[in-house]
């Protein structure tokens, strides 16, 4: 069965939602905390919110999420 899985993301004053799907599994559930633990040094990367947006979806997407749009 398929999850929604939804990340508030923010960097500086921007603000997004993202939105993913993926099986609902423990499996899923460990690889979406590993991914969201890894978002702040992602953050300290980027040159812009553009750039954090993209590499977060990439970042989700090697983990085995899915972007979907609301």
């Amino acid at each position: 069965m398929k999850k929604a899985y939804i990340i508030n993301l923010k960097y500086g004053i921007w603000e997004n939602q993202l939105w993913l799907e993926a099986d609902d599994t423990p499996e899923m559930q460990k690889a979406w905390e590993k991914a969201k633990s890894g978002l702040s040094d992602l953050a300290s990367s980027c040159q812009s919110p553009g750039d954090y947006f993209s590499k977060a979806v990439e970042c989700f997407g090697s983990a085995g999420f899915v972007r979907i749009q609301k």
